[in-house]
């Protein structure tokens, strides 16, 4: 049975060559490929879209969608986030034009009190971070030493990049809290027993 099957096909291969007519030259076409070639990343434009800038210096706040996007993309970024689980954190995003050595960025720490209508500084944070190349974009944490809650966050945020190595310092976040006033409590003076004569 098995031999049958084979051979059908044989035969009918062999009729539909014979039935085809020899090819002329003049139907034949060569065609070459061309080698593929790899196709480059879009550049980014330039000045970034969204960002602040002055002097060639772009800086912008992400959003909540474009850190996480960022945060799943870079997983360097991951091991600066990780005090952000219990501090109150902030981010930048900075770029420059030519360039900077290393990146300084000043900050506030607030909270924000539903009993009053003003806000309350809680400290000051300076964030000190490598430098980016020309045009490159770098994500900045700003990690501050107050205890993460909804109230707390960071805001007057300031971006300098410096173009120079000579005085770069130490990478990392120093936070400066301001003194904290304690609730005042009302004391009230007794009155002082004034001396009984000696009977």
């Amino acid at each position: 049975m098995l031999p049958k099957v084979i051979s059908i096909p044989i035969v009918t291969t062999a009729l539909l060559f014979s039935q085809i007519s020899p090819a002329h030259s003049s139907e034949v076409k060569v065609v070459a490929k061309k080698t593929a070639k790899p196709i480059p990343s879009p550049s980014s434009k330039w000045p970034p879209v969204g960002f602040k800038g002055k002097d060639g210096v772009y800086a912008k706040v992400p959003t909540r969608k474009e850190l996480i996007g960022l945060l799943s993309a870079k997983r360097t970024l991951q091991s600066g986030v990780k005090d952000c689980e219990d501090f109150a954190c902030g981010a930048v995003i900075a770029a420059a034009e030519t360039g900077c050595a290393w990146w300084e960025v000043n900050s506030k720490v607030f909270r924000t009190n539903i009993d009053e209508p003003r806000l309350q500084q809680l400290g000051s944070l300076t964030t000190y971070a490598k430098g980016s190349a020309k045009k490159a974009q770098t994500t900045i944490f700003l990690v501050s030493a107050e205890e993460l809650l909804p109230e707390v966050y960071i805001s007057e945020i300031k971006v300098i990049c410096h173009r120079s190595a000579s005085d770069e310092p130490k990478k990392g976040n120093t936070y400066n809290p301001l003194p904290r006033s304690l609730p005042s409590t009302s004391t009230s003076t007794l009155p002082t027993p004034s001396p009984t004569p000696n009977n």
